[in-house]
């Protein structure tokens, strides 16, 4: 029976009309002052009542346990080293005077003075810098030779400087180095410009602490350049074959113009990435395959890669515009987004929201979706607690004030039950099942909530299979994830009473869940033999099937949650913990088993627990692992960085901005401020 009533007289209305239908037992003993409509099948309540009293209020601070372990170092911010001489027996060198070195001997240029002469190497000798090495003389820096630039030391451009075999320069001040070519050894501990078209010759090895400049255009490693700090070509390199450009982890490297050829290698062999940026210049021929390797984070500015992407010219490692992040120092600037700080998470729990109860059966919360500061949030009965009854609800809470959110409306199902929600579009798709089998209920917003004039804007739909598992909307379709006999991926039509417009699953798979960022849709299967992704654009084409045996779970009946950043999707798979996969390419990166994680050779968690769900943030990872709570990891390297227990089992987690929404099955639905 649908009730249609005036918004004018529509709360002392529809107080009245709940009493027009002979089947109200959807409503829970304790109706108080709650408005509602009902037609047998579908309770609408709202308004004030016992509804607000299903909000517990808490804004108390959870106890989070830490991990006191090393999580990954993002950067280390270089810093130019303190230079102290060593001038015992050494010989001042002053004016535009002309000196022989002799072998073993020392000269230096005073501080505050600047020298316009020349030095000649007779043999293995030291020249010290402490001024200004200036003039327009040849300098060669024989084998054996040293020359050292202190803190407020400089080599001017007007030098005619040069490295031979054997010869090595320390600088701790300012260098620029005029010759074209180095054949010995360079330390740069603070600021090195090359002036010129350089080439590092094979016999000679360059290591970057801090700053380092190539301005010119035609620089050619054929040897080792080593980078710890802050590189730039400004007008590109080559790496001939026997050369290497050797990013060390944490150290940044950028090509702000020219062109780039590699026939050597550009590569970290380190444990933790370095970043490299390219901005307004184009790749020349990279004859190395691959050419870069390694922990390296390539990020581009009006730069054309796609011929990275071909001919295996970037090993599995590399990653490309990942923004990683590089701390600010002495001798860089900053780059990328900060990391989060782990001693500063912290979590309150800012209410507890009671599960609704139909006939004395109380529901478990199975999906949330927040849009536009409403969280709607969808129910099941818990078929271990609750036998065969089939009833659901649909709840609506406004969430706009994190401190103190209220229920505004929910929806109770008598023959219908829900394992997801989604909103798109002022409409609310949620999916589940009935004793007959899969069910799609939609119905219209306004203003953020239900229709409270007319039950009939409450549409369902048969779908494939017995339940679905969860659903979204995108360019006007519904892509849906149902499972068991006859389930699948599906396609389905709204103009054409969500028909199956196209099915996407494959023959012996079980249906688990499917998601989506802004470029990608990935739909999780499980078999016998191990898990199954497939990664496609967000509309379905262009799809790529990946198999992983290595995934393959013992309980095979779980929720299996899966959820996606802008590069990674993460599952949720049961006893088998989670699994971390690029999308690019399907790559499998990263798995934690929490039954398996220790602490000085002690369990940690709970040794039958499972992954039932998992939610993403920017820094963290996060896990709906059962009695063990919620466990949080580092999402860049799946370190622990501690967890926390609610009451109840947490079956499932959702976050929003600084909001987390953990469904712990009887024991209500948990809200969470991030802090």
């Amino acid at each position: 029976m649908t009730k249609k009533l005036s918004v004018a007289i529509g709360f002392f209305l529809l107080v009245a009309a709940t009493g027009c239908s002979s089947e109200d037992n959807l409503l829970p003993e304790n109706n108080e002052s709650s408005n509602s409509i009902t037609n047998g099948d579908i309770t609408l309540r709202y308004g004030e009542g016992d509804l607000a009293k299903s909000v517990e209020l808490k804004n108390s601070t959870v106890n989070f346990t830490r991990f006191d372990q090393n999580g990954q170092k993002f950067s280390v911010a270089q810093k130019t080293v303190t230079y102290t001489p060593n001038l015992s027996g050494a010989i001042a060198a002053v004016g535009s005077n002309w000196y022989n070195i002799n072998n073993g001997e020392t000269y230096y240029i005073p501080e505050g003075t600047t020298f316009t002469g020349g030095f000649n190497f007779n043999s293995a000798g030291k020249i010290i810098v402490l001024g200004e090495l200036a003039g327009s003389n040849w300098i060669n820096v024989p084998n054996g030779g040293k020359v050292e630039v202190g803190n407020n030391g400089k080599i001017s451009s007007s030098v005619n400087f040069h490295l031979n075999s054997g010869g090595t320069l320390n600088n701790y001040g300012f260098v620029t180095y005029t010759t074209g070519s180095v054949d010995g050894i360079i330390n740069n501990y603070n600021n090195l410009n090359f002036n010129n078209s350089e080439s590092l010759n094979g016999s000679s090895t360059v290591n970057n602490y801090c700053r380092m400049v190539f301005n010119a255009q035609n620089n050619y490693l054929n040897a080792t350049l080593n980078n710890e700090g802050y590189l730039t070509f400004e007008k590109g390199f080559h790496v001939n074959g026997s050369g290497i450009l050797n990013l060390k982890p944490q150290s940044f490297a950028e090509v702000t113009g020219g062109s780039v050829s590699i026939d050597g290698k550009v590569s970290n062999t380190g444990s933790s990435f370095a970043r490299m940026d390219f901005a307004n210049m184009s790749f020349g021929n990279l004859n190395a395959s691959p050419a870069l390797t390694g922990l390296i984070d390539m990020n581009f500015t009006n730069t054309s890669y796609s011929v990275l992407q071909n001919n295996n010219k970037i090993n599995n490692q590399v990653t490309l515009n990942s923004n990683t992040y590089i701390a600010a120092g002495e001798c860089t600037p900053q780059k990328g987004i900060a990391p989060c700080s782990d001693s500063q998470l912290q979590f309150t729990l800012v209410a507890n929201v009671v599960s609704p109860s139909i006939n004395n059966t109380t529901l478990s919360a199975t999906g949330v979706t927040v849009n536009n500061g409403f969280a709607y949030v969808s129910y099941h009965t818990n078929d271990a607690l609750s036998g065969s009854n089939t009833q659901g609800a649909i709840r609506i809470l406004n969430v706009t004030d994190y401190s103190a959110p209220s229920l505004v409306s929910e929806a109770l199902f008598n023959n219908i039950e829900f394992n997801n929600v989604d909103v798109a579009n002022n409409k609310i798709y949620a999916v589940g099942g009935d004793k007959n089998g899969s069910k799609l209920v939609t119905a219209p917003l306004y203003n953020n909530v239900f229709n409270t004039q007319d039950l009939s804007s409450f549409t369902n739909y048969k779908l494939p299979s017995s339940t679905a598992k969860n659903s979204y909307f995108y360019n006007n379709y519904l892509y849906a994830s149902t499972g068991t006999t006859g389930g699948g991926f599906f396609k389905l039509d709204p103009n054409n009473g969500f028909a199956v417009a196209e099915q996407f699953n494959f023959a012996g798979e079980r249906a688990k869940y499917v998601a989506h960022n802004n470029t990608y849709q990935v739909f999780l299967a499980t078999q016998a033999n191990g898990a199954s992704l497939r990664i496609a654009n967000n509309d379905g084409s262009n799809a790529k099937v990946y198999n992983y045996a290595g995934l393959a779970q013992s309980v095979t009946d779980g929720k299996n949650v899966i959820v996606l950043d802008d590069e990674y999707v993460y599952l949720a798979l049961s006893d088998k913990g989670v699994a971390k996969i690029r999308l690019n390419d399907g790559q499998l990166m990263n798995t934690f088993v929490p039954r398996n994680f220790k602490v000085n050779n002690q369990n940690v968690f709970s040794q039958n627990g499972l992954t039932n769900a998992v939610a993403v943030s920017n820094c963290y990872l996060y896990l709906a692992n059962g009695t063990d709570g919620v466990i949080v990891l580092n999402k860049t390297n799946f370190k622990v960085v501690g967890y926390y227990k609610l009451n109840g089992s947490a079956n499932y987690i959702y976050i929003n901005n600084n909001l987390a929404f953990v469904a712990t099955g009887q024991s209500g639905l948990n809200i969470l401020k991030i802090n």
